[in-house]
């Protein structure tokens, strides 16, 4: 039986500062972060639907793809430990003579690291390649980088009732959550579609990849195929304002952002994903994107393991 992590009470950190003040805008943050160390924020629910099916299906095996900070595999590597799966990590580049923190801890959780070159990395989604990878180190489920399959979007739909459950006052309220692959926007678009307060509720994922234009027609994709409505206005990208450049970057700007930040309001961040998210927030707070009494709810997904950051206990 794959059991969830306790996320039955999320905390919800309302955000003081003089910039939301000025503009008469609220920003909560739904701590997903907080629930725990490894499998909170939005890694477990891209996860979970993944690892029902690998279970299901008899596989003993866990096989992905990831960098060598990658979150996706710090929490492969643990669920794999937890419940008694074997796993595989292909990591993109060289290992590197010092492992990272990310890398260090999958292999003290027990994950056979598997490294090849950029050119092979890039074909992570060829079936050829897949089953080559399957050839060498034997059967596998495979999950994709990220959790980003139908699979993950599926398991994304547990953030919509979550939310509708613990969060007062949400109907009206603008979600923001950080896109990479888009797989939680999706999963949760689709949550929140098959619930009445839905109409009212916006959600925004704020691209932290430069070039995302296409997840738009990755996230219809996925939601028709749920059945859901992929022409639902209640749902955008912003592809310009997360980016800094480039995905993984870290410009001196947004490094000053994320250390102002998580010193006035005690609330950890890291560059790749929830940093990126508030700066986005607080770039377009400035330029008076948000309406006088708009209300704000963004969604902490994690991402301090790998980063090294180290988590508020609060």
């Amino acid at each position: 039986m794959i059991d969830s992590p306790d996320f039955s009470q999320v905390p919800v950190t309302q955000i003081n500062d003089a910039r939301l003040l000025r503009r008469d805008v609220q920003l909560r943050l739904f701590r997903l972060d907080l629930v725990d160390r490894v499998l909170g924020g939005n890694k477990w629910f891209k996860l979970y639907q993944n690892l029902t099916q690998a279970r299901q299906a008899g596989a003993t095996t866990l096989l992905s793809f990831g960098g060598a900070w990658s979150n996706h595999l710090c929490a492969l590597a643990e669920a794999g430990q937890r419940y008694g799966f074997r796993t595989i990590g292909i990591i993109r580049g060289e290992l590197p003579d010092s492992l990272n923190p990310a890398l260090q801890f999958v292999i003290s959780r027990g994950m056979h690291l598997v490294p090849v070159s950029r050119t092979d990395y890039r074909q992570r989604h060829d079936p050829v390649f897949i089953k080559q990878l399957l050839d060498q180190h034997g059967p596998a489920w495979v999950i994709p980088e990220g959790g980003a399959n139908l699979a993950g979007v599926e398991g994304c739909q547990r953030l919509a009732s979550l939310l509708l459950e613990q969060v007062a006052d949400l109907a009206g309220s603008e979600i923001c959550l950080a896109c990479g692959t888009a797989t939680t926007l999706a999963g949760l678009v689709a949550g929140l579609q098959s619930s009445s307060l839905s109409p009212a509720i916006k959600v925004t994922g704020h691209v932290v990849l430069k070039g995302g234009e296409p997840l738009t027609a990755e996230v219809a994709g996925w939601l028709q195929q749920l059945g859901a409505d992929p022409h639902d206005a209640n749902w955008c990208l912003d592809t310009q304002d997360a980016h800094f450049g480039g995905y993984a970057k870290q410009p001196q700007s947004l490094l000053d952002f994320i250390a102002d930040f998580s010193e006035q309001h005690d609330v950890p961040l890291e560059p790749v994903y929830s940093g990126r998210l508030l700066a986005a927030i607080f770039t377009r707070l400035e330029r008076g994107d948000y309406p006088p009494g708009t209300r704000l709810l963004a969604l902490h997904t994690g991402g301090l393991l790998a980063a090294n950051v180290p988590r508020s206990t609060d």
